[in-house]
């Protein structure tokens, strides 16, 4: 996993987890605003940039965050934000519970249990746009089922294309086979679940995360697909994630 840091170290620290197929830069290209406010930390998934080995697994992702905030802040941050894959990895790493990671905030939070199958045949579309360049067929029913459009396509700019096949095969099946453990139930951190009203998903996530979750906040926004209030409002966003963790 490669860690990369920026904003003042005087600043409180926060962690940003990236979604599913991004890349790390395009994550911080949309968060800078908040480098401002704390000392960001944006670790970088094991398969997911360059000269990195192959994906392991979402526990072990898990374990090296730990080791650096031990290490490097004395297990303790100020707050978390985590879109799409990086709120499954927020639920790990709260499951876990291993590491004080003061608010944390979901933002499209897939941890709902789709099926190997369905891992399996978005793993293949997402290997043949990297490795031919061609879109297929099928992924815009997968757009539909994120609540976005053909005109959405524009997202993937933001991914990491140079990913293995095998990094692809395990990141995917993982994502979708993820199941939410009751031991979350023991972690008191604040959450807030944010997501917008055409992601059923991540509503249904949602649902699984409430069953033991002690302390949290839900907000469904109106009118948004999948990652649109990121990828589209970049301002509101940072300005909504500072009200959200200066609470």
């Amino acid at each position: 996993m490669l860690f990369n840091e920026f904003g003042s170290k005087e600043n409180k620290p926060v962690i940003l987890l990236h979604g599913m197929m991004q890349d790390w830069h395009s994550e911080y290209e949309l968060l800078k605003p908040l480098e401002e406010h704390y000392r960001l930390i944006i670790p970088a998934q094991d398969g997911f940039y360059d000269g990195s080995g192959d994906f392991t697994t979402f526990a072990d992702q898990a374990r090296q965050i730990e080791e650096y905030i031990t290490e490097n802040y004395n297990g303790k941050i100020h707050g978390a934000y985590g879109a799409s894959q990086g709120g499954l990895m927020l639920t790990e790493l709260l499951t876990r519970n291993k590491i004080d990671m003061g608010t944390v905030i979901m933002d499209g939070c897939y941890v709902a249990h789709q099926g190997k199958l369905a891992g399996k045949v978005t793993a293949w579309m997402f290997k043949k746009l990297k490795n031919t360049g061609k879109l297929p067929s099928l992924i815009m029913v997968m757009m539909k089922l994120m609540g976005l459009k053909k005109e959405d396509l524009v997202m993937m700019d933001n991914f990491y294309m140079n990913a293995s096949d095998v990094t692809v095969d395990r990141n995917f099946v993982q994502n979708y086979t993820y199941r939410t453990r009751p031991e979350i139930a023991r972690n008191k951190s604040k959450v807030y679940l944010w997501c917008g009203s055409k992601e059923p998903y991540a509503i249904k996530s949602h649902n699984e995360l409430k069953k033991y979750l002690q302390n949290y906040e839900e907000e469904i926004m109106p009118g948004f697909g999948h990652g649109e209030f990121l990828m589209k409002h970049r301002e509101e966003i940072c300005a909504k994630i500072v009200g959200t963790l200066n609470v």
